[in-house]
């Protein structure tokens, strides 16, 4: 059974092996996996103090207006007896909202990050995948995620076992991973934002309700993660995995349909029109912007997927350092390291043909490049997944 504990030291025995096996692969394709996390810092306030100061945005009345029951339970004020966002309200009930949200990208590993972290002792209960803030509409018409009505009060219902254990150990966070939220960010607010009319992102409505939020975002390959997606939200067990060919065909047809949209009617458009949705998804560099707008730098932290694979205890350590959480034991650290990867299946995938491949090297790249310069770090152009491809065709 594969683990993945032991991280540093096996990329580094890669490394080496590449180079003593005469891999093609360019020494630029060598990436430090975890070179990219020694300036990530643990918060430096309290949610309390935040909350208590936090100056609402001069567009705050369009933003209410399109979620208006988040605002009939927000409090006035936070606890500052507790570390996560907390409160006693009207009704003598002791409720909490997530201290962070991995924003996604679906098929980055949010699932894995999210279950490792539930293995933290100082980690409340919390919730993976409810998809409020997308999918659970405005004004609510069913239960959705969140019951019994669908409604911002069934949402912080989905917290309430985590808030009886913060409530004993007031040092305890509570957190959600929503993969779609992230790339989402101007398509979905509370329902699709277009069919309400609605001029506010994702991020906005977020920020204004829980500006103290810490945001988490994984990123992967964006072909790897796009052919992922294709095999995971496509698969019937029982017919197995598609061919190849059939990713190409689909790989032709939705690059041809995003060019003739953004040719046609712009790129605002086009994103915020969210189709095709997994190719979109890979398009990291458009969804930066909002985030970073209306959240401090320091409040997000952005990951990359490749990197988190071959360095787990080091990406945990840093999220961990990030939530303000203490470090593990040495058993605590086997407990949440050892355990099987959550929710991968590439390996298992046909291999992609090498002109799909070109195809989409040519597609991303230029957003690529755009992530790597807005984020200030080359890794992100992901010329070493490139070039591993090119030395191995195995190489999804």
């Amino acid at each position: 059974m594969a683990t993945v504990g032991g991280a540093l030291s096996s990329w580094l025995l890669l490394a080496v092996l590449a180079s003593a096996a005469g891999a093609s692969v360019a020494a630029t394709a060598v990436v430090d996996p975890v070179s990219y996390l020694k300036d990530v810092s643990e918060p430096s306030y309290t949610v309390a103090d935040v909350w208590k100061n936090f100056k609402p945005a001069p567009n705050h009345d369009e933003i209410v207006a399109s979620a208006p029951d988040t605002w009939e339970v927000l409090p006035k004020e936070l606890d500052p007896k507790y570390r996560n966002p907390c409160w006693t309200d009207d009704n003598n009930r002791f409720r909490c909202m997530p201290y962070f949200q991995i924003l996604g990208v679906s098929k980055c590993g949010t699932t894995d990050l999210f279950a490792r972290l539930k293995r933290h002792p100082e980690l409340a209960d919390g919730s993976k995948g409810p998809h409020f803030w997308d999918e659970c509409p405005y004004p609510p018409r069913t239960a959705c995620t969140a019951p019994p009505n669908g409604d911002f009060n069934g949402y912080v219902d989905l917290f309430e076992k985590g808030a009886y254990q913060m409530k004993t150990n007031p040092i305890m966070i509570t957190g959600e991973a929503s993969s779609n939220t992230f790339t989402g960010v101007y398509t979905f607010v509370r329902g699709l934002a277009v069919r309400r009319g609605i001029n506010v992102t994702l991020a906005d409505l977020i920020h204004e309700a829980q500006p103290y939020q810490r945001l988490i975002v994984i990123m992967r390959d964006p072909i790897s993660r796009y052919y992922s997606a294709f095999h995971y939200y496509g698969h019937k067990k029982s017919e197995g995995f598609a061919p190849a060919e059939k990713f190409h065909e689909r790989a032709v047809t939705e690059t041809q349909r995003w060019n003739e949209c953004v040719e046609k009617s712009g790129l605002a458009f086009c994103l915020k029109r969210y189709d095709p949705q997994q190719l979109i998804k890979g398009m990291y560099a458009e969804f930066v912007e909002p985030w970073l707008r209306v959240f401090p730098k320091e409040q997000v932290l952005f990951l990359r997927s490749e990197d988190y694979k071959a360095a787990p205890r080091e990406h945990l350590t840093t999220v961990l350092r990030f939530l303000g959480m203490r470090d593990l034991t040495d058993d605590e650290w086997e407990r949440m390291t050892s355990a099987k990867r959550a929710n991968a299946q590439s390996s298992r995938y046909p291999r992609m043909l090498p002109e799909t491949r070109e195809l989409l090297e040519k597609f991303f790249a230029p957003y690529n490049a755009k992530l790597a310069k807005m984020l200030g770090d080359e890794r992100y152009l992901w010329n070493d997944v490139r070039q591993a491809s090119e030395a191995s065709p195995a190489v999804a």
